[in-house]
């Protein structure tokens, strides 16, 4: 508690800030302000009221619960230090979580949980459905007020719920998937043939990608330390994280060797000639502005190819592999996946898992092999005879 006098236009004028905190629930705290008061005896009586005020609020507060912005914040604070016997989030996990709740679940975050109604998660999902967002990212934060919600329950820091709210909310059939964009043999050489006839900055890069399904940040990350020629082998252990403007673990969490082709050898021969400093790729500042699917994007509608983004390079990796007859299990190992789903998402686009399976059916016979073909006039007879004798 506080009374303040601060100067304005050469007049004395009083603020009051009022706040206490819970000796129940040590994480609430009740703040009220009052400020541009004329005379110090109204600015205690003010100061009375005000404490009247927050205690009340406190005490409602402690019947119920913190609210939901402070329970997203405590989720948030908790996953950066590491929850014991969780799932270790990435920075940039959390961040995206808790942005996006605070977006979409704006209106509810001076709620108490304890107050929150499925119809209120409802009703945050249907706006953002006029809005025109996917059924995918709907998913997204309704999976994400489940999560908050299930943490909060079991930690008990979210008291008289038992259940998220979200839960039992129907999104509806998500929208079919649609296949991933990727190129052909014959566009990937003429997108690698312009780039290098051009010397465009950028030629390194994509052949690297396309030759190790290496992602963006652990190709920036890539060090000649890293490169093992003797054996063909690359090292990759680490990747660059844009956002954060730092070198950390790869996706997956683990290191994994990729084979080093001739065609990728040339490249790192031709790389470590002109090399000067420790990384193999050059640093683009385009690169350091998270601008790649837009660089290659452009670069592929202007030579008439498919405009993919920078992420399909690694597809077209995976699935060329796959037509080639390399076996499932070593290219998600080389890729690096952990997730299942992922590796037969790239099977089912490359269709090495059905290839020729219907090569057995024998329906159509070649016309060589037809003995007697069918008088089309003599079947019309035939049929209306039949239709007269029934």
């Amino acid at each position: 508690m506080a009374i303040r006098a601060k100067e304005l236009d050469g007049k004395t004028y009083y603020e009051v800030s009022v706040n206490i905190r819970s000796k129940l629930v040590p994480e609430l705290r009740v703040q009220k302000m009052r400020n541009r008061i004329k005379t110090m005896r109204e600015a205690q009586a003010i100061e009375r009221e005000l404490l009247v005020e927050c205690s009340a609020e406190l005490a409602r507060r402690e019947g119920s619960g913190i609210t939901w912005g402070e329970a997203i914040v405590k989720w948030e604070l908790a996953h950066k230090k590491g929850i014991l016997g969780s799932r270790k989030l990435q920075t940039t996990t959390i961040w995206d979580n808790v942005a996006a709740l605070r977006k979409f679940t704006e209106k509810l975050l001076d709620k108490t949980c304890q107050e929150i109604s499925p119809a209120d998660i409802r009703n945050a999902l249907l706006v953002m459905q006029n809005q025109g967002y996917s059924k995918g990212r709907l998913k997204t934060v309704k999976s994400s007020v489940n999560v908050v919600f299930k943490w909060g329950i079991e930690e008990g820091i979210i008291r008289g719920v038992h259940h998220s709210p979200s839960v039992g909310i129907e999104l509806g059939r998500m929208v079919s998937e649609k296949p991933p964009q990727i190129l052909s043999l014959v566009e990937i050489q003429k997108l690698l043939d312009m780039a290098r006839g051009m010397d465009h900055e950028w030629y390194p890069v994509w052949a690297m990608a396309l030759c190790t399904g290496m992602r963006s940040g652990e190709l920036m990350a890539l060090e000649w330390n890293d490169v093992d020629m003797e054996n063909k082998l690359l090292t990759v252990s680490k990747s660059y994280n844009g956002r954060m403007k730092l070198v950390k673990s790869t996706k997956a969490g683990y290191w994994r060797k990729v084979p080093i082709n001739s065609e990728c050898e040339a490249l790192l021969i031709k790389l470590r000639a002109t090399a000067t400093d420790q990384h193999v790729l050059p640093r683009i500042n385009q690169w350091r502005r998270g601008e790649a699917a837009r660089i290659l994007r452009e670069f592929c509608e202007g030579i008439g190819i498919t405009s993919v983004n920078f992420h399909a390079l690694r597809a077209c990796f995976a699935t060329h592999l796959l037509n080639a007859g390399i076996t499932s299990p070593v290219v998600k190992k080389i890729c690096g996946w952990t997730d299942e789903k992922v590796m037969t998402r790239y099977i089912r686009l490359a269709g090495v898992d059905v290839s020729g399976a219907t090569e057995k059916l024998n329906f159509i016979r070649p016309e060589s092999e037809v003995k007697q073909l069918v008088n089309l006039n003599d079947f019309r007879v035939t049929r209306s005879k039949t239709l007269r004798d029934e």
